[in-house]
């Protein structure tokens, strides 16, 4: 296992080398000693890469994702995330993040290219994708075109910022790509491969089922991308895009209980990763009422009953709350504690909510049914993971979703999405902005003009050393979507931009 330690720290290095001068887009082609790395294996770069990413998946999911959506509570003090109090150094280091992964997956995919290995050059496609949706849905327009390295031989020092429409075209042209360069014939070395261990239909899958979220996350913009008919074509050519057909497709990182293929929270103790943030009031009232058997996989009981802290509300009606539920520790935070990019049951909400809207044929009997597979395939994969082996039978779900049952309405679908949705990085976020939903109490104490963050403003730093391209993104924020460069401002497909008429 040292030699493994060691080979991956060399690996890693020579990433750290290779994305260093990416932490921000401005810098990508700036450094001048910065050797060419043609000689490296990119699928050398897959391993890293992915644990690399989960490391930082896993801390947004804990501490931002958690805190906006009311998943959890953190401490007392009037200067918390769920209180809207969110300095610029803790969004810049979502954006520095996801700008390296997107950087070091697009010299993947230079370098796949360069050996004509097909399958490495989709997956690095597919994880810069993945990366770059999350970029543009955490701050709006984002360098893309002029991001990753020369063009026409010319470097780009100060990469202009895209639209997020043009953005999000060209996202959709790299994942129809990627769907037609994954082959189960070529040659490919899967040693390497921590998510899936070189099984490229798996890969493909993956790829497409992030084509559908990101369609349906542009639900609001059908006419202009027709969402609606896409969706419909991937629905119904399941051979041309293989999509998740089960939890044993789910794009879900198994780590180890020996380094160096760890859970990043392996380390922490008890109290370092349950008191910090505690569960909020919210989901457990959501998850307690219709007994959602997920409950105490997500949670831990405290004293005897289910209790959350009430989010954004003054600190004498927090500290007056006793018996708070922790986030489950041997759930997510041991070292072996699984992380998920993507489900199988988030695809099944997908199509239940494009027959909901009449995209897909079949009516409501039809969307009831995937509303329903959904939650048992949540339920499953929650089950499956759940170190304390807790048996939910049949009448369990039976009773629940009875209680929980489908009634032909959005917001059911997504307070039932939004709890399968937990632990999954931004994604309950995304979707509450694109939706509405769940109805979120906005508490008393909140910062931002008692607005949920509707997104991040850009890095300090990125405001300084590309001032030209910035000054004309800030005059883009001001005359066509009504704001400016801060957490009030919505991003072009959200549900407030379709009210405030933007275009």
């Amino acid at each position: 296992m040292k030699t493994v330690k060691n080979y991956l720290l060399l690996i890693g290095l020579c990433l750290i080398t290779l994305s260093s001068c990416t932490t921000k887009f401005e810098e990508y082609n700036k450094n001048p000693n910065q050797p060419e790395y043609g000689e490296i294996n990119p699928i050398n770069m897959l391993q890293v890469l992915t644990m690399n990413a989960s490391d930082r998946w896993l801390n947004h999911t804990w501490t931002l994702n958690g805190e906006l959506i009311q998943y959890t509570v953190s401490g007392t003090s009037n200067n918390s995330y769920h209180r809207f109090v969110i300095p610029n150094t803790t969004t810049a280091g979502s954006w520095n993040w996801y700008a390296r992964m997107a950087a070091t997956a697009d010299e993947m995919e230079r370098l796949a290219q360069k050996r004509e290995d097909v399958n490495c050059e989709a997956i690095a496609i597919t994880l810069k994708v993945l990366f770059m949706s999350n970029l543009t849905d955490c701050f709006g327009d984002v360098p893309y075109s002029e991001a990753f390295g020369n063009i026409n031989g010319t470097k780009i020092n100060n990469p202009a910022f895209d639209t997020q429409k043009d953005v999000y075209t060209k996202l959709f042209e790299q994942l129809e790509r990627a769907n037609t360069l994954y082959n189960t014939n070529a040659e490919f070395d899967g040693s390497r491969d921590l998510l899936y261990n070189g099984d490229i239909t798996k890969w493909r899958k993956f790829n497409n089922s992030i084509y559908l979220r990101l369609l349906m996350r542009l639900s609001n913009r059908d006419k202009v991308f027709n969402i609606g008919r896409k969706i419909q074509e991937i629905y119904l050519n399941p051979t041309a895009y293989p999509i998740f057909e089960s939890n044993q497709d789910n794009a879900t990182l198994f780590f180890d209980t020996v380094e160096p293929f760890v859970n990043t929270f392996g380390s922490y103790t008890l109290a370092q990763f349950s008191s910090p943030r505690k569960a909020c009031s919210t989901i457990i009232n959501m998850m307690k009422s219709p007994g959602d058997p997920r409950l105490p996989i997500y949670f831990t009981q405290n004293g005897g009953a289910w209790n959350g802290y009430p989010s954004g509300m003054p600190v004498s009606e927090v500290e007056g709350v006793s018996n708070i539920a922790y986030i489950n520790h041997e759930t997510l935070g041991y070292y072996d504690s699984p992380l998920s990019f993507m489900k199988y049951d988030e695809v099944l909400f997908i199509f239940c909510e494009a027959i909901w809207r009449g995209w897909i044929p079949g009516g409501e009997s039809l969307a009831k049914e995937y509303y329903t597979n959904a939650i048992k395939a949540s339920i499953a994969y929650w089950s499956s993971v759940d170190p304390a082996g807790t048996n939910i039978t049949e009448l369990t779900i039976s009773r629940f979703l009875s209680k929980a049952p489908y009634t032909h309405e959005l917001e059911c679908i997504m307070n039932q999405k939004y709890i399968a949705l937990f632990w999954t990085g931004y994604e309950a976020w995304h979707e509450y902005r694109r939706t509405g939903y769940p109805s979120l109490p906005i508490g008393s104490a909140t910062s931002n003009d008692h607005i949920l963050p509707r997104r991040f403003c850009y890095p300090d730093n990125t405001t300084i050393t590309n001032q030209k391209n910035y000054a004309t993104v800030l005059e883009r924020l001001q005359k066509v979507y009504y704001g400016g460069d801060d957490m009030k401002t919505p991003v072009w497909w959200s549900k407030n931009a379709i009210e405030r008429g933007i275009e």
